[in-house]
């Protein structure tokens, strides 16, 4: 199965492995910004549609106007006098401004009134327009009183101090303006867009709710009827939702007058823009700071592939450098993946070496059977020497072919074996138990050479291909016994050596290795026995050593520790798997 390596998205219908790193990155990146904005835009959607602004308006609006007509029944229900002329020493108490009650010689005019006829029970008209003057004049509503005859007679509006009002707002508006920086135009845009927003959807969700316009003499006359509170929502010309609420006046279940109050139901909702403002801001930031952080990971990502690229180019142009190469040096995967490629460089540099070496090693075992041959022939094209050397040339001609036979069909096992090496299957085994099944399968040889086990009973696992080790196990104990006499024995132990290592070390009772050919003896193509040459190529060795090396082991010869056995013994070292 081919290895599809793609860049940093990979999907199977939509690829971006076609870009570069820097391409894909702000992709990223713009897809981050689009949702971010897409989420921002929902959660603003619902802090307007969950917004309980205008619902706490109505309510407030319920209470002040209950609150007004609460405050008139007890206060502006009277007998009027009729024929006064002074109607503010109706509501001057002396005692609490004796100077204005003097200066308006309410004295005299009390005791005036007091001669007067009064009036049936009605609503006055001076205490309730001095009331909602004083209480509602600077409010957000408007508030107004209409008598029992529809006779309106008290308006919180001051139509008087509008125009003036009007063009203080101006002069401020237009002073402010200009003292204004970028940041507040930034925030009063906002505020704007926000606002616009927010009286469109809420006029969305209001407007099926809305009644047919109508003048407010009509709710008087339909609150006097009713005698009871009226509510309507219209839309005005301005394409503004006017709420009104009515209310009567009444003093014994009788109507004295309607208290009407109405309001803008949406009006800018400024507090609410400014923690969508906030929202805002905060996402501008964030995605500020993922921009630049992306902008230094990128370098950091891409600086260490680009010089990766650049030494796998100089590795396969094979220009001579005259100092060394330098990897990138890290702890995250791009470090993994140059110590990686650094490996591999060293490990393909060693296996051309090693195959250098192997094909000079090849063509120097297989030139001195050669060079023998074309001796023998030479003689005997001369036809210069007896018969008896003749049969004994023909015999030496015969053992070289034999000879080269042997060391072809060698060095084809040992290209094999390396080959499988490469592709061979680990499992995990307990080496305990495979020594023990192998001395139970065990055919035996020739010289009757028992095989003895000295075994640690600890649990000894690591992780081999079972198939090489027993190869390494056969090719030793086959050494074992080729020096060593009849009737002798050859011992396996094992041990743990540490925590991370077990070791396996097979003794002989021969003659033993000089132990100055320790490193020798793993050599292609190396025997210390001349007397085998014929029969033994000097590849066994070699290839046990190899085998164990891709089992992250090591083998060696070294000095017997058994008294009883004194000859050769090789040790065999080994990673230890406890899990």
């Amino acid at each position: 199965m081919d290895l599809v390596i793609l860049g940093v998205i990979n999907f199977k219908i939509f690829t971006f492995s076609s870009f570069r790193l820097s391409i894909q990155l702000l992709i990223i990146n713009l897809f981050i910004v689009f949702f971010g904005l897409f989420f921002l835009i929902i959660f603003n959607f619902f802090l307007i549609k969950n917004d309980k602004l205008i619902d706490n308006r109505i309510i407030f609006s319920k209470n002040e106007i209950n609150k007004i007509t609460s405050y008139l029944q007890n206060n502006s229900i009277i007998n009027i006098p009729l024929y006064q002329t002074n109607y503010r020493c109706r509501v001057i108490d002396k005692d609490i401004d004796a100077e204005l009650y003097k200066e308006e010689k309410c004295a005299q005019e009390n005791l005036f009134v007091n001669t007067l006829e009064l009036s049936d029970l009605e609503l006055e008209e001076f205490t309730a327009e001095q009331y909602i003057l004083q209480n509602y004049s600077n409010n957000d509503f408007n508030v107004k009183i209409f008598n029992d005859n529809w006779i309106k007679i008290a308006d919180s509006d001051n139509p008087y101090l509008l125009s003036d009002v009007n063009q203080s707002e101006i002069m401020e508006n237009s002073s402010q303006l200009k003292n204004k920086n970028f940041f507040l135009l930034y925030q009063e845009s906002y505020f704007n867009f926000f606002n616009s927003v927010y009286f469109y959807i809420l006029q969305k969700k209001f407007s099926k709710s809305l009644n047919k316009k109508t003048h407010e003499i009509n709710i008087v006359s339909e609150t006097i009827r009713k005698k009871m509170s009226v509510e309507k929502k219209y839309l005005d010309d301005d394409n503004q939702i006017i709420n009104i609420i009515s209310a009567p006046i009444m003093l014994n279940n009788k109507v004295y007058g309607v208290a009407v109050l109405s309001f803008s139901l949406i009006n800018n909702n400024n507090d609410l823009a400014l923690s969508s403002i906030n929202l805002l801001n905060f996402f501008i930031v964030l995605i500020f700071i993922i921009l630049i952080l992306s902008f230094f990971f990128l370098r950091g990502l891409i600086d260490p592939l680009n010089q990766l690229t650049k030494i796998t180019i100089l590795e396969r142009s094979k220009i001579k450098i005259s100092k060394n190469l330098n990897y990138p040096i890290r702890s995250d995967e791009i470090g993994i993946l140059s110590e990686q490629i650094q490996i591999m460089s060293k490990e393909l540099k060693t296996q051309m070496q090693q195959l250098e070496k192997f094909t000079t090693d090849i063509a120097h075992e297989l030139k001195n059977p050669l060079t023998a041959i074309k001796s023998s022939s030479e003689l005997l094209l001369k036809n210069t020497i007896s018969e008896e050397n003749k049969i004994k040339l023909i015999k030496n001609f015969n053992k070289e072919v034999n000879r080269m036979n042997r060391l072809i069909s060698d060095i084809s096992n040992f290209s094999r074996v390396m080959s499988e090496i490469e592709n061979e299957k680990f499992k995990i085994i307990d080496v305990n138990k495979f020594f023990l099944d192998f001395k139970k399968n065990y055919l035996g040889n020739p010289k009757n050479i028992k095989i003895k086990l000295n075994l640690q009973k600890n649990i000894l696992q690591t992780l081999v291909n079972e198939d090489k080790f027993l190869q390494v196990i056969l090719n030793l104990i086959q050494n074992s016994v080729s020096v060593s006499e009849n009737n002798t024995s050859i011992l396996i132990k094992s041990y743990k050596l540490d925590k991370y290592h077990l070791v396996v070390k097979i003794y002989d009772q021969g003659g033993g290795i000089n132990f100055e050919d320790k490193e020798k003896i793993f050599n292609r193509f190396y025997t210390d026995r001349e007397e085998f040459r014929d029969i033994h190529s000097g590849l066994g060795l070699s290839i046990s050593k190899e085998i164990i090396k891709s089992f992250n082991g090591s083998i060696e010869l070294t000095k017997s520790d058994n008294l009883e056995f004194g000859g050769a013994c090789f040790m065999i070292k080994l990673p230890l798997r406890t899990y």
